[in-house]
């Protein structure tokens, strides 16, 4: 597919493996961030950051997102339970960013006899957690998961343990397990993109390295599919290049 930025009038991107991995911004990164500003949607289904946090360590990193424009998996199923499920008692597996902004969006977080369970990237996610979430969910509280990954890119050429690499130890625990993910495929997140950015899907491009995820939900949703690491762009430099 020929993909020529400069026609779209919104251009969503994936973040890790397509603008950083860890704290190195790749090749192409910040010229594609300065030179399509606010047409730039970040969208990914990183369950660590919310959109305030992530935007200040991209700026630390000299890439300027602000939160408006970044779309996240983690803050994006909290925001979907808080409309959905107000007031019900929900026990949160991710990290304190996650949990205050659950607390924030006025979910009641709860330890046990919890009714609903949300799993995100838990960096401290033990085996007393295995066991409590299995057990949540096994006496009848419904779980949602933040995003099906299994990894994503490390810094060093390596991989990192993502959520639906936790979700496979509680699937081992409970085989007939049932819930609801909410990140990249699924279209809810390349849907809010569309809105941030005023734009029709005709009207936009989707730029990510995993055919899996990025290029699946937007197939879905009839988004041009720009493949990082693919055979025509190696990193979003080569695809930056093609707009020159």
């Amino acid at each position: 597919m020929n993909i020529y930025l400069d026609r779209y009038k919104a251009v969503l991107c994936d973040l890790d493996g397509c603008l950083i991995s860890g704290n190195m911004v790749l090749p192409g990164a910040r010229e594609l961030v300065a030179r399509f500003g606010d047409r730039l949607i970040a969208v990914s289904n990183n369950s660590t950051d919310t959109p305030i946090t992530l935007s200040h360590r991209l700026a630390e990193l000299g890439l300027s997102i602000s939160a408006g424009r970044i779309v996240l998996a983690g803050s994006t199923a909290i925001d979907i339970l808080a409309r959905e499920f107000s007031g019900a008692r929900v026990a949160i597996f991710g990290s304190p960013a996650i949990r205050s902004y659950a607390e924030a969006s006025g979910l009641v977080l709860a330890d046990m006899d919890a009714e609903l369970v949300l799993l995100t990237r838990d960096v401290g996610f033990s085996y007393e957690g295995l066991t409590q979430i299995s057990n949540m969910v096994r006496s009848g509280a419904s779980l949602f998961v933040a995003n099906l990954d299994g990894t994503h890119p490390a810094q060093d050429g390596g991989v990192v343990p993502e959520t639906g690499a936790l979700l496979a130890a509680v699937a081992t625990c409970l085989p007939n397990l049932r819930y609801r993910s909410i990140g990249k495929p699924d279209e809810v997140m390349f849907k809010l993109a569309l809105e941030l950015s005023g734009a029709t899907a005709q009207e936009a491009v989707f730029i990510g390295d995993n055919p899996d995820t990025d290029g699946e939900g937007a197939r879905r949703m009839n988004i041009a599919f720009a493949h990082i690491g693919g055979s025509l762009f190696t990193t979003v430099q080569d695809l930056v290049m093609t707009s020159d």
